[in-house]
């Protein structure tokens, strides 16, 4: 870690489009998939722009000299809800596991994919019972995710509940 190199950008560059917070795995192949906290312009009814957040999947076969957009993960949050990032784990089954938080539905949110990210599973609700502090300061996800020794998924997260109103680390075990 005493020196890196820029290899190559992920996603591509525009005034309109946002890509930060990547998390990355290596497949059995080894290629490599990032999933990314994404931003993009939508328009409202009225014509207006505002930011909708997303997790947006890419790979690279070349060991990250270049990338091509895999897929769409997941919706993450609507206007000023600036989106969540992801977390990503290989399994030792070959498949992925992605998750994140959905600020738009308040959850904790995971997908599975079985062909290195071109594809995702149903969504599954891992957590759904957030509560927004009373000074509207509480927040939400962030996510972090491994696998135990039993081979189930762990993923930690931001977090607030009603009987729990700080914002406090919280986790869930799933498999």
């Amino acid at each position: 870690g005493k020196s890196f190199h820029f290899v190559s950008w992920i996603a591509p560059l525009s005034g309109s489009f946002r890509a930060v917070m990547p998390a990355v795995c290596r497949l059995n192949d080894g290629s490599i998939v990032a999933t990314v906290r994404a931003n993009r312009v939508e328009r409202d009814a009225k014509g207006e722009g505002y930011m909708a957040g997303h997790v947006d999947a890419y790979g690279s076969a070349d060991n990250g000299k270049t990338w091509s957009f895999l897929s769409r993960v997941g919706e993450t949050g609507g206007a000023m809800q600036n989106g969540n990032p992801p977390a990503l784990a290989a399994l030792k089954d070959g498949r992925i596991a992605c998750a994140y938080g959905d600020r738009r539905t308040a959850q904790i949110k995971a997908r599975i994919s079985s062909d290195g990210g071109k594809t995702w599973g149903d969504e599954q609700v891992l957590r759904d019972d957030f509560q927004r502090g009373k000074d509207n300061s509480s927040d939400m996800g962030y996510p972090r995710l491994v696998t135990n020794h039993q081979n189930q998924l762990v993923v930690t997260y931001y977090w607030a509940t009603k009987e729990n109103p700080q914002g406090h680390i919280a986790a869930t075990t799933f498999e």
